[in-house]
């Protein structure tokens, strides 16, 4: 680092002096050639340092110049006598969370300016909230300041703070002292984050003078992990503390989670979740949907990858069930929308209202509003109408919170996240994508904090329909043999998605199994239903080229089987899902790399490389599905047709999800020429270009075809255990004809036999 003297008429000489910033110390040159280009040198820095002296407002003390003060009257001149002669005013703007992350950085560039940094009190901003006299913070700039200056070059900067009188770091105005102090300096403004080192000569040159820095310069003032800039945030931002009306509110609000938190687990109880060990534990969910939220969201995009600002608002609560934030414990809304009507108000708009009842009605909804009726009757807090009091009580409850969960483009989840990283709390964003503070470098750690394109827990889900007064074969003894199957051969996380009630005993034995369950009500119900009894009793059911199903005549079976097709709104962070009907048992893990045909090395890449960048599969292809991926269906062919097994492409489904299902609801049936159901509608629908890709036969091996150990699935196609296979491999009972030849097959080359009895030790275990 060489350092240049500046001044309008003087010419610019470079000193061969030079600062080592790993040490902290100044180096000259010492060699004989050297040394006179270095006695040259010192000739325009002796006259430089001469003027400077001579200059009538040097500020060299911290006496201010007779000029300035002393039209003032006495109270002026006390509270303006602290200040610096050079001083640094920064334009806050934004909310709670840009504001601290602005002074942090104001702080900074002070330091680098020599500059004492103003901090207008009483004026709505964050740290009127803070600690700021005879602080840790203000202690930690005084000895910051005073050693940076120490350790820089000789100076009047230099001079100034390592003189034997200390000068405050930060001084503390209201705004009319403000504006006088202002009126009286020669004023500077901060063009770019690049111009420190000469605007700091012009400053000390030009003194008493003030600059001034913008918010659009702070913001774009980059924080990244590793470097200086980074480890010297983290260090101020460790000294902020909030006063005691803050403090004390969260305590109080702590101490009152014990009796929410005895309601949790009650609720919950009888859904089939286990008690949270902690008793005063809580999550907290910073939820962005106020109006003005949704105004910036149209106008700014996330700074890479799609717009994802709005992603999962109404679909929180699934977002919570599928990660696994129990609901045994309260959850804290952390939001300006925290009153009952305009909460009913925002469930209002979702396009589908049911999504909401979620985060409603299993979770234990806790608002600043209903803590504001009970913990403010016997105290009142003095900051308590400041408007940015409860944006501060619910950062403090971020931080002790067991889970926050926020939103990836907030500044506010974003700052608290990287805060929470920093003492190994775990967070999620539910809306998906990136750190939006990450990627435009206002902070940015190290650790890239994104949604994985290919997580390293992959979700299985599948779909489950409740059967009243079934016995064989029913749904929960299916569901409960693969679930059993998962857990004992895999690693996957698995996600029901049931109609059932939450506290039906169907629901509650699959939670208690360790399923993490959405309950959901699908908007095409009644039209399914129409659909089946349109044709009941007719004998034109299969007339022409309609394809028979033995579901189509059980609106509970496809009801359960279309329940798939709204897989891609659900609200589930994850870019990819692995989907299996529950009539499967599981051989062997399932991992990325098999899942798309691919070799390690060839994983690595596709994993390493953005969703937008991606080279998706042609249809009948292994690989990264464009729509969905599927394997073949009853014969051992590379045709990708069944929907029992599949690999989801989440966004684009999502995408295509209205029209998609305008299309089922106005065909008119639910059966197409290439097959009934949820799966003819699909393969109807995505064909051509952007038809399936092929999902590997180790995905969907059939129990009638032969042996196979290193098949990852076995799917029971058609005929089931209890019903079908066993009776006929017993005494050659045939339930449905349509089975026949599929039990023929298990009899003559299948391994139906085998593969049975592992499914009764799962089911009598």
């Amino acid at each position: 680092q060489v350092f240049q003297f500046n001044r309008n008429k003087a010419p610019t000489m470079t000193c061969f002096c030079w600062r080592l910033r790993i040490l902290g110390v100044w180096r000259c040159t010492c060699k004989t050639w050297m040394v006179l280009i270095l006695l040259i040198c010192m000739l325009p820095k002796i006259w430089w340092s001469l003027q400077i002296l001579s200059y009538p407002n040097s500020g060299t003390s911290h006496e201010h110049p007779q000029g300035m003060l002393s039209g003032l009257e006495a109270p002026a001149k006390l509270r303006l006598a602290t200040n610096s002669p050079v001083l640094l005013e920064f334009e806050p703007c934004a909310g709670f969370a840009e504001q601290e992350m602005q002074a942090v950085k104001a702080l900074m560039v002070g330091s680098e300016l020599g500059a004492q940094v103003v901090f207008i009190s009483n004026n709505g901003h964050v740290w009127d909230l803070w600690e700021m006299e005879n602080s840790k913070l203000s202690q930690f700039a005084d000895s910051f300041f005073r050693d940076n200056a120490c350790d820089g070059p000789p100076g009047v900067q230099r001079k100034f703070w390592c003189g034997q009188t200390r000068m405050p770091a930060i001084s503390i105005l209201d705004q009319n002292d403000f504006d006088l102090a202002r009126s009286l300096r020669k004023r500077l403004r901060i063009e770019n984050a690049e111009q420190f080192e000469s605007l700091r000569n012009n400053l000390w040159l030009y003194q008493p003078s003030i600059a001034h820095l913008s918010c659009d310069v702070l913001s774009k003032f980059p924080i990244v992990e590793p470097g200086v800039e980074w480890e010297l945030f983290w260090k101020i931002w460790d000294k902020v503390e909030f006063k005691q009306d803050i403090q004390k509110t969260k305590q109080k609000i702590e101490e009152r989670m014990t009796l929410y938190g005895a309601g949790a687990r009650e609720k919950t109880r009888q859904m089939g979740f286990t008690s949270f060990p902690n008793d005063t534990a809580f999550n907290v969910l910073h939820l962005r949907m106020e109006p003005d939220w949704r105004i910036f969201c149209e106008l700014t995009l996330n700074a890479s990858g799609p717009p994802n600002c709005m992603n999962n608002t109404f679909e929180v609560g699934n977002v919570l069930l599928s990660e696994g934030i129990t609901p045994s414990i309260p959850l804290y809304l952390a939001t300006t929308v925290s009153t009952k009507r305009t909460l009913e108000q925002w469930r209002g708009q979702s396009s589908a209202p049911f999504v909401g009842d979620n985060l409603f009605n299993i979770y234990t909804i806790i608002t600043h509003e209903m803590l504001a009726e009970t913990i403010f009757n016997e105290w009142t807090p003095r900051l308590g109408h400041h408007k940015m009091f409860w944006p501060a009580v619910s950062s403090l409850l971020g931080m002790n919170a067991n889970m926050f969960v926020g939103n990836s483009v907030s500044t506010f989840s974003g700052f608290l996240m990287q805060q929470r990283l920093r003492i190994q709390k775990r967070s999620i964003h539910y809306n998906g994508g990136s750190l939006r503070l990450q990627e435009t470098k206002q902070l940015a750690p190290k650790k890239k904090w994104r949604t994985e394109l290919f997580r390293k827990k992959i979700k299985w889900l599948f779909c489950i329909q409740p059967r009243e007064g079934q016995t064989q074969d029913s749904s929960a003894h299916m569901a409960k043999v693969a679930i059993k199957s998962a857990f004992a051969k895999t690693s996957l996380v698995a996600i029901g998605v049931t109609t059932a009630s939450p506290t039906s005993k169907f629901a509650a034995e699959l939670v208690a199994a360790g399923v993490r369950l959405i309950y959901h009500t699908p908007s095409w119900v009644p039209h399914i239903k129409a659909m089946i009894s349109q044709w009941e009793g007719s004998n034109n059911r299969f007339s022409g080229d309609k394809k028979p199903s033995h579901l189509l005549s059980d609106v509970d079976a496809m009801v359960g089987t279309f329940l798939r097709i709204d897989i891609p709104i659900l609200g589930l962070l994850d870019p990819f899902l692995f989907y299996a009907d529950i009539d499967i048992l599981f051989q062997n893990d399932v991992t990325w790399p098999k899942l798309l045909g691919a070799t390690d090395k060839q994983f690595k890449k596709m994993k390493d490389l953005p969703y937008e960048q991606q080279v998706f599969a042609k249809p009948g292809q292994e690989g990264i599905p464009m729509f969905f991926a599927m394997s073949a269906e009853s014969e051992m062919e590379k045709v990708a047709a069944n929907a029992g097994v599949m690999l989801w492409n989440v966004q684009s489904m999502r995408r295509s999800y209205p029209s998609f299902l305008n299309f089922i609801v106005t065909s008119g049936d639910i059966t197409w020429p290439i097959g009934p159901g949820d799966q003819g509608a699909l393969r109807t629908f995505y064909q051509g270009d952007r038809g399936p890709s092929y999902l590997p036969y180790l995905f969907n091996w059939k129990a009638y075809w032969p042996r196979n150990p290193t098949a990852v699935l076995v799917h029971f196609h058609g005929p089931k255990c209890e019903g079908d296979i066993l009776p006929y491999l017993d005494d050659g009972r045939i339930r449905l004809p349509l089975f026949h030849f599929l039990l023929k097959r298990c009899q003559e080359g299948g391994n139906c036999l085998e593969l049975c009895r592992q499914y009764m030790n799962y089911l009598q275990d």
